[in-house]
């Protein structure tokens, strides 16, 4: 049974996808980018503006927000 559970784990579609990332928009909320695309792998911010990544160097979307809202996402190496 436990085996079952990882592979289906495993076989999870990834929710980074050049679909997802027409549907984010400037204005967003963090909370409602990560309801779409799951935590983000990394974050990093200063001054009321962060900036967070999904994915890793070679496929990845990223955010830049601003008090918690969205100001321009870029991706790269989605399908």
């Amino acid at each position: 049974m436990l085996l079952l559970a990882l592979w289906l784990a495993g076989c999870q579609p990834s929710p980074l996808t050049l679909e997802n990332y027409q549907r984010l928009s400037p204005g967003m909320t963090r909370e409602a980018v990560e309801t779409l695309l799951g935590a983000p792998s990394e974050c990093a911010g200063a001054m009321m503006v962060d900036q967070c990544r999904w994915g890793d160097e070679a496929r990845y979307i990223q955010g830049q927000f601003v008090n918690g809202k969205a100001l321009a996402f870029q991706y790269q190496g989605l399908r």
